[in-house]
């Protein structure tokens, strides 16, 4: 990989020192060729005596008058084949037509958060591989699902399936038992938020990073900061809930990106929240403190947390073991511990401990 990265660099250098090689010197070589050029067809205009001195030393002095408008000109249509082809990628993703049904006449109500799946399959479009086989449970509102799995179980997918980013291929996903599909998508998505462990924060200020999808006042942003542990870094930072964050956020740690992106979930009071791996660049103070923040805001909410630290998982009121797209155990902690091979083998092969030590753990 490392040797990958170098050659990876080498090339892009190589390509930006090309590029600036071409916009210094090819509208300097453009020009010359075409003043030497026309200085030799005119000189040979003169010995042909069909041009004489005074205008050979005029159509001299008008190219070199082009010279500006040349430059201008090369510049304003590499801009110009910039702006086309950006405008075409941006005309292509806004005719793609969605195959989900937005329902916009369905039902738009607030949603309390109990959630069945019954009997869920999915398949991928352009797929024959089922992804999701015969996933059933049933949870109550306010309640936290854990959802644990080896890489590429489909942990994600299944909590993917709420917001209907895919519609199932058999089975019902009901909330507050509606079926999924006869809710209008927008008020369905607008009551469910994920945070995921790749945030994605626009190039703006850290106040409407947080605010971002409604309109809040400055108090209301200190506050979900404060709940989500993200306070005291802001006050500490230059300009403080005004500071840039840069394009994704660059200028702030990934820990400071998920506690901002976590304020963003406070602030929109979702009755559904997805945290999909969302403390993996936390160190452990920090998640410490968020989650009895966590602790305290989700309790009139419905919580899935996919993720493998231990302290999260064992307080779930139901978690599920996911093997190759199937619910192979599902429980509480304790429950799991005593009666499920798969969830010891995780939490037995993560802390290099038996059984009995992983109890004491626990």
């Amino acid at each position: 990989m490392k040797k990958y990265y170098a050659s990876a660099k080498d090339y892009r250098d190589a390509y930006v020192e090309q590029g600036l090689i071409m916009a210094k010197y090819f509208p300097l070589l453009l020009i010359a060729v075409t003043i030497t050029i026309g200085f030799a067809h005119s000189i040979l205009l003169n010995m042909q005596g069909l041009m004489g001195i005074g205008e050979i030393i005029a159509f001299v002095g008008l190219l070199t008058q082009l010279r500006f408008p040349t430059f201008i000109s090369i510049f304003v249509f590499a801009m110009v084949r910039l702006a086309i082809s950006g405008a075409e990628r941006l005309l292509e993703i806004m005719k793609t037509e969605t195959k989900i049904d937005q329902n916009i006449k369905g039902i738009s109500m607030k949603i309390k958060g109990d959630i069945k799946f019954d009997n869920v399959s999915f398949t991928y479009p352009n797929s024959e591989i089922q992804v999701l086989q015969n996933i059933s449970f049933k949870i109550k509102a306010g309640q936290t699902v854990a959802i644990v799995g080896t890489t590429g179980s489909g942990k994600t997918t299944l909590t993917k399936l709420l917001s209907r980013l895919y519609d199932i291929t058999e089975g019902r996903i009901l909330i507050d038992g509606v079926d999924v599909r006869e809710y209008a998508l927008k008020s369905l998505r607008n009551q469910i938020s994920y945070i995921e462990q790749d945030i994605f924060l626009f190039s703006n200020s850290v106040f409407e990073n947080i605010s971002f999808g409604r309109t809040s006042s400055l108090e209301e942003v200190i506050g979900v900061a404060k709940q989500a542990q993200a306070h005291k870094f802001i006050s500490t930072i230059p300009n403080g809930y005004d500071s840039e964050v840069g394009e994704r956020g660059v200028q702030l740690s990934g820990g400071e990106r998920q506690r901002i992106a976590i304020a963003r979930a406070f602030l929109t009071d979702p009755p559904i929240l997805v945290l999909d791996d969302s403390t993996s660049a936390i160190d452990s103070q920090t998640e410490d403190q968020i989650q009895r923040a966590m602790n305290t805001i989700r309790k009139n909410r419905t919580t899935f947390l996919i993720t493998h630290r231990l302290s999260q998982i064992r307080w779930a009121d139901l978690i599920l073991v996911l093997r190759h797209g199937e619910i192979v155990a599902k429980g509480t902690h304790e429950e799991l511990l005593e009666t499920s091979d798969e969830y010891r083998k995780i939490f037995i092969k993560k802390f290099d401990v038996d059984v009995a030590q992983l109890k004491e753990v626990c």
